[in-house]
């Protein structure tokens, strides 16, 4: 699995968790406030979970790599021309060890 599945998929998993913690918090916002006093504290804890996998998800789409190679196929370095396309079809038998 590369770098860019990996993130994608982290963000997936706790999209899907803020998503249950969501649901979660609207049905203890829906209960009566005497239920609500006595679990006040775990209600903090919860928002603040949510928050903490906002921020990481936040984190994931903006730090993880989206493009691998730029966006022409084609690069100057100088003056050699890279041709990606070709770079990544080539194939190279290489002799390691034995």
């Amino acid at each position: 699995m590369n770098i860019y599945d990996y993130c994608e998929s982290v963000v997936t998993e706790l999209g899907n968790w803020r998503q249950k913690l969501a649901v979660l918090d609207a049905k203890i916002g829906a209960l009566p406030t005497g239920s609500k006093e006595k679990m006040f504290g775990n209600i903090e804890e919860l928002h603040m979970v949510i928050a903490e996998i906002e921020d990481r998800i936040y984190s994931l789409e903006h730090a993880c790599p989206v493009v691998w190679r730029p966006e022409t196929t084609t690069e100057g370095v100088g003056p050699v021309t890279i041709n990606y396309d070709a770079a990544l079809s080539a194939k190279a038998d290489y002799d390691f060890g034995g």
